[in-house]
């Protein structure tokens, strides 16, 4: 059933029929939705009006291009936020996306219902990745899927940042950023926080 919400889409993909089923999709679940789309980023860039998307989707790979180049060269021109919709991403791919700053990563072989919800949740200033990740990707060497929250908090302590001033800087309770230091213990099977941080610098969750 459609919502009554106004949303422009710009949809990057090479395959035709990707386009038309995503732009089928939202025009069934979300009012009012404007959706353009293109086979390439240079497409989707030479036509760009000025007028920026709320939300870019694209499948990296099919576009040819490196994640974290291809986020940033798309967030500096569009100014909008980039959901990856995939069927050739492991956790690599993954990993560089998140490090890249996309709001959202959905695999194709997921349920249609994912893509809208990594879509309003991106529009909305959110973040996303499909549950199914978690069953269809075989992370690497211990790796765990860390939400943004997470990897946000892991790079601070990479930086040499103690708990207090963590939280102080993300407006946070002490107590909270304990609880989320343990879950990334607990996801990325590491005993001190020191040992998390070599994991994720060694997957290419953070720098």
């Amino acid at each position: 059933m459609a919502e009554a919400a106004s949303l422009s889409c710009l949809i990057i993909d090479e395959h035709p029929v990707v386009r038309q089923g995503i732009r089928a999709l939202l025009e069934r679940e979300i009012g009012g939705v404007d959706v353009a789309d293109a086979p390439t980023p240079d497409a989707a860039l030479a036509a760009f009006d000025g007028n920026a998307p709320d939300v870019v989707i694209i499948d990296p790979r099919s576009a040819g291009a490196d994640v974290g180049a291809l986020v940033t060269r798309l967030s500096t021109q569009l100014s909008s936020p980039i959901v990856v919709f995939t069927s050739n991403g492991g956790a690599r791919l993954l990993a560089e996306a998140l490090k890249a700053g996309v709001k959202g990563y959905v695999r194709k072989d997921s349920p249609p219902e994912d893509l809208v919800r990594a879509i309003r949740a991106a529009r909305s200033g959110d973040f996303y990745v499909d549950p199914a990740l978690s069953s269809t990707i075989v992370l690497e060497e211990g790796d765990r899927t860390l939400t943004a929250r997470q990897r946000e908090i892991l790079q601070m302590l990479a930086d040499g940042m103690q708990t207090e001033a963590v939280a102080k800087r993300l407006g946070l309770s002490t107590e909270t950023v304990r609880t989320h230091t343990k879950r990334i213990l607990a996801k990325l099977h590491a005993d001190t926080r020191t040992q998390a941080v070599a994991i994720a610098i060694r997957n290419g969750l953070i720098e």
